[in-house]
Parts: C-alpha cells; structure tokens; sequence
C-alpha cells in the first residue's frame, strides 16, 4: 500500500498530466489513509477481544484513540515525504507549496475528523461503504471541482500573508483534530467492548 502513494501520481502523469500537484497529492493522500485505515479497522473488526484485552494492560482507551489519530498523521507525513522525493527526480511532478500540504492536510483532517467519532458510534460494519464512496467519488469530484467556475468573494483572505494563511489552515487542523478527538474519546469510554 505504501508503494501505491509513489505510483499513483505516476498513474496520472502517464494518464492526465494536467492534474498534477495539489489534486494528485491530495486523491494520493486520501486513497491511502483510507485504505490504511480500513485495513485496521477490518483488523479490529475479525480480532474484537483485542481491543477488551489492550484496555487491560496499561494502555488506556484514550491512548488508543490518540494512537488512531497519530497514526493518520504519520501517514500523510509519509505521503507528503514520498511525494516530495518523487518531485525530486521526476521533473513533470510539480513541488507541493507550505499552503497547498496544509489545505490537504486539512482536507483530510475535516474527513477524518468527522468519520472516527461515526465509526466508533456506529461500529465498522455500519460505516464501511463510507470508505468505497470516497474513494471511488473522490477522482471525479476533484477534476469537476477544478473545472467548475466559483467565484467567490475571498478578497480579505487573497490579501493575508502567506504565513497567516498558513496559521489560520495550522489552526483549522490542531481545532479540529481536538475536537474530533475529544468526542472520540467520549464515545470509546462509554463503549462496551466484550
């Protein structure tokens, strides 16, 4: 699966060069955390007196929800790593800026955020399509919103600094990792695990 995030913007080059950088990265990083994170939470799903058997020892239901949240974390670093190298050598793939890495990041913090607190409410089993919708939507959704004409009145924020609109997405992502982590937290407690 790791090796997915440095073929598939090769994919695209070979397929639609026009939707290099941002929208690449981005379809990348999401079919990855997605796939990942399914595979875990199917993990989960085959072996459930696991998780029942992890709260027994030292590891406590938070810690498990913040090792969920760190581990989505740790895979857009990789995406954004990978990514970044393959730019290195292959000219045609564009570099990421700081702006456009933080509005994936909150891209898929915003998805994240609002699915595991779902996911652990509902179970895996209510929730799985979510992840095949997003995934099969998401190459389409991204190259008809690029072409879409929006035209809307962003002239406050098109005159911020670069590095106040890194602030504010650096905000938007810490606020609602925090958010969706409490409430996570919240409904794992209350869980019945056996």
């Amino acid at each position: 699966m790791l090796l997915v995030v440095i073929a598939f913007p090769l994919f695209i080059m070979a397929r639609n060069p026009e939707f290099l950088g941002f929208n690449n990265f981005l379809i990348s990083v999401i079919f990855t955390e997605f796939m990942l994170y399914q595979y875990v939470s199917i993990a989960e799903m085959k072996y459930p007196k696991a998780t029942a058997l992890l709260c027994g020892t030292p590891y406590s239901r938070s810690m498990l929800i913040k090792a969920r949240y760190a581990f989505l974390l740790l895979i857009f670093t990789y995406c954004y790593v990978a990514y970044t190298v393959l730019a290195l050598f292959v000219p045609k793939v564009e570099y990421l800026t700081l702006l456009s890495t933080l509005t994936a990041l909150l891209i898929s913090t915003i998805l994240f955020g609002v699915y595991t607190p779902i996911q652990y409410k509902l179970g895996y089993e209510r929730t799985k399509y979510f992840f095949s919708i997003v995934i099969v939507a998401t190459p389409f959704i991204l190259p008809a919103l690029s072409n879409v004409d929006i035209r809307l009145d962003f002239i406050e924020l098109s005159a911020m600094s670069m590095l106040a609109k890194c602030l504010i997405l650096i905000v938007a992502v810490i606020a609602i990792l925090c958010i969706s982590l409490i409430v996570s937290i919240k409904i794992y407690s209350k869980k019945d695990l056996l």
